[in-house]
């Protein structure tokens, strides 16, 4: 058996292909001379397999050994001897003893010129990046072959730079180790692979859409040819899209002209608690967003209709989120192809809930405080020095008669003073921006429509967060009617006062008169005392009606209507006395807007006037003024003197000891109540002449017939 068993391994080792046998523990029991050529090593007899040739280990061989050992069918396996780098065969036969393998040497392939010269074409002048990457026979190592000039124009490496160059070597470790596992996993596929990738090349950060392809020869991989392509901008464009899509908090989606919802952003899906495939697919009023509300689908169908028309339309929507429901302001916008035709619709929803919440309380505010200032009649003013511009409040708009549309300046404010009174608003408006002193006054202002109003205005200092002045802002009321009810209290007031000073001395001394003129009567019985006595009485009774007059009237007056002088003041004629004097009324066809009984009053007076200190033959004329609205009454009687005429229509004083003091002053009162003036002058004949002004115009104030 030994001779046999000697036979037997001179045959083997004149085989001319490697041979080498293993048992079922692996164990080495032949390894011929050409196995050892071959592979570049001669392990004794008895050396386990895998310790004698650790190279094996991890490569396509030992795996098919392995199988082969498992399930004794005989396999076939190619790959590169490591001695020779040449491709070899190796057959595997196994049974139940072990292993036996014969590797045979692949000769090479004869040059196909007419493939190699398409291949080398299409390499160096398609459009796309290609690479070749060599591997060895373990995929282990990767080595760049070559690239083409499109490859070389968009990386900036050339070919002369790459050629042999090992993937790590080229694009650093980290970088490297990521490139590295897809050729791994390419290889182990044994199949084409499709992939983006982050790589600085050089230096830029940039990504590339890359897809490799193993070429298999004889079974082993020996070589990766890859496409790549330059995707960076397309990534900035994503991020962009992405950002904008999702990365917002708006709810925004796509949708088909039909109404059917192609896309949702995150935002949306996490408002409605949904995910992707619960809503896209399906009609957006179908939707758990408008499921709630019949009214709300039929709104959005009709929206839908609309844009669909290349209509943008807009508006505010009650929908139904993961928490409850909320307002929002909803939007759908065509979105139509190069032809103009619409194509699909972007729709858009905000959250407005607590906006609208605030504009509510917003609102409601404003309305009370717009109450407050109706009720109060106060309003608020601002202006910004740094602008120079000028805010106003409801309230005082309408205090000055503007539209809400009229954009005050700081001169109009001021303007709108009255001219008696702009200079006092100037200079505390002024102080506060120079010092910061507050004011608060009390003027007249001109409103709109030409009517005077009393205004109280009150000033403040403006300051930012570091304590610069840089405004004003105040109230603005109106006080008319207060002001007025003052000025009618210090009428009232004065004529108190008045009457105080009647009762107290006027009526005093012909009270005593009488006391003395009847204590002497009841003595006498004379004639002359009694008339002393009945003149007194007649004195104090004048006094009486004078001082109830000014008491009771005032400046107060009924209805007016248009009234015709001349009748009026002919009327007057024949209710007082003097019948030897003479009344000329120069009045033709004019006639005076007024309260007829005041008017009366007022003629009534300053005729009396005019016979009591004219005398019983004095000559009076009425008529009206030659260069503006009104009436005169003038006499030839003694006159006023100069010196005197300033206190005439003071109420108590006299120029007689007749008078009772009372009369100019009533025609002063009744003159003022209709908005009049009354003057003094000296007439024509050396008397006294009495000017009632009623306006300036006297168009608007006697008319002629």
């Amino acid at each position: 058996m030994t001779d046999h068993r000697l036979e037997s391994d001179r045959l083997i080792e004149r085989i001319s292909d490697g041979y080498c046998a293993v048992d079922a523990t692996w164990r080495i029991t032949n390894w011929n001379d050409r196995m050892a050529a071959l592979t570049g090593t001669r392990p004794a007899d008895g050396e386990v397999l895998w310790k004698a040739v650790p190279t094996i280990r991890g490569t396509a061989l030992e795996s098919h050994c392995r199988l082969a050992m498992e399930t004794h069918e005989s396999r076939s396996v190619t790959l590169r001897c490591p001695a020779s780098a040449d491709r070899v065969e190796v057959t595997i036969y196994a049974d139940e003893g072990g292993l036996s393998m014969i590797a045979r040497e692949i000769p090479p392939r004869e040059p196909r010129a007419v493939d190699d010269n398409l291949a080398e074409t299409v390499f160096e002048n398609t459009q796309d990046a290609l690479f070749l990457v060599d591997v060895d026979d373990a995929g282990e190592t990767f080595r760049l072959e070559r690239v083409n000039p499109v490859y070389e124009a968009h990386t900036g490496l050339t070919n002369e730079e790459l050629a042999g160059e090992e993937i790590a070597d080229v694009f650093g470790d980290e970088q490297g180790r990521t490139i590295l596992e897809n050729y791994r996993e390419c290889v182990v596929r044994r199949e084409p692979l499709q992939y983006e990738e982050a790589i600085s090349v050089p230096e830029e950060d940039s990504w590339w859409e890359t897809r490799i392809t193993p070429v298999i020869v004889d079974g082993t991989v020996e070589k990766i040819v890859g496409a790549t392509r330059n995707v960076t901008e397309r990534k900035a464009r994503e991020r962009q899209y992405d950002a904008i899509f999702n990365q917002t908090y708006q709810f925004t989606g796509l949708v088909d002209l039909d109404g059917t919802l192609l896309e949702a952003n995150d935002s949306a899906l996490e408002f409605g608690g949904f995910d992707r495939e619960d809503v896209v697919g399906n009609p957006v009023w179908e939707t758990g967003w408008w499921r709630d509300s019949g009214t709300a689908q039929q709104t959005l169908k009709a929206a839908i209709e609309t844009a669909s028309d290349g209509e943008f339309v807009r508006y505010d929507e009650t929908v139904r989120g993961s928490s409850g429901t909320v307002v929002i302001d909803f939007s759908l916008r065509p979105i139509a192809d190069d032809d103009g035709n619409v194509v699909s619709l972007v729709a858009e929803g905000r959250n407005i809930t607590e906006h609208k919440r605030r504009a509510e309380e917003l609102e409601q505010k404003r309305e009370f405080l717009g109450q407050i200032q109706r009720v109060a009649a106060i309003g608020g003013w601002e202006v910004d020095f740094r602008t120079g511009t000028m805010r106003w409040t409801e309230e005082v708009y309408r205090i000055h008669g503007v539209p809400l549309t009229f954009e005050p300046t700081v001169q109009d404010g001021v303007d709108f003073y009255h001219p008696e009174d702009r200079a006092t608003v100037t200079a505390a408006f002024e102080r506060l921006k120079a010092t910061g002193e507050g004011y608060d006054v009390e003027l007249r202002i001109v409103t709109a429509d030409d009517e005077v109003r009393w205004v109280r205005t009150l000033g403040t200092p403006w300051y930012d967060d570091v304590g610069k002045l840089v405004g004003a802002r105040g109230a603005f009321q109106d006080v008319t009617e207060r002001t007025e009810r003052e000025r009618a209290l210090q009428r009232t007031n004065d004529r108190l006062e008045a009457f105080t000073a009647v009762v107290s001395h006027d009526l005093r001394n012909p009270l005593t008169v009488a006391q003395a003129a009847l204590e002497l009567a009841r003595e006498s019985h004379s004639p002359d005392d009694f008339d002393r006595l009945e003149a007194a009485h007649v004195r104090m009774n004048a006094l009486i009606t004078d001082l109830l007059t000014l008491a009771r009237n005032g400046q107060q007056i009924e209805q007016t209507r248009s009234i015709a002088l001349t009748s009026l003041v002919e009327s007057v004629r024949e209710t007082i006395p003097g019948d030897d004097a003479t009344i000329e009324v120069a009045f033709e066809d004019d006639r005076l807007e007024a309260d007829e009984s005041r008017l009366r009053q007022l003629f009534e007076n300053l005729l009396s006037n005019a016979l009591v200190h004219g005398g019983e033959d004095v000559t009076i004329r009425v008529g009206p003024l030659a260069n503006r609205s009104g009436f005169y009454v003038a006499d030839d009687g003694p006159g006023i003197p100069p010196e005197r005429r300033s206190d005439v229509f003071d109420r108590g004083v006299s120029t007689t000891g007749d008078g009772t003091g009372f009369g100019l002053a009533i025609v002063r009162e009744i003159a003022g109540a209709h908005g009049w003036t009354v003057d003094v002058t000296e007439s024509a004949d050396g008397g006294a002449r009495f000017e009632v002004t009623t306006r300036p115009d006297p168009r608007e104030s006697i008319a002629h017939e």
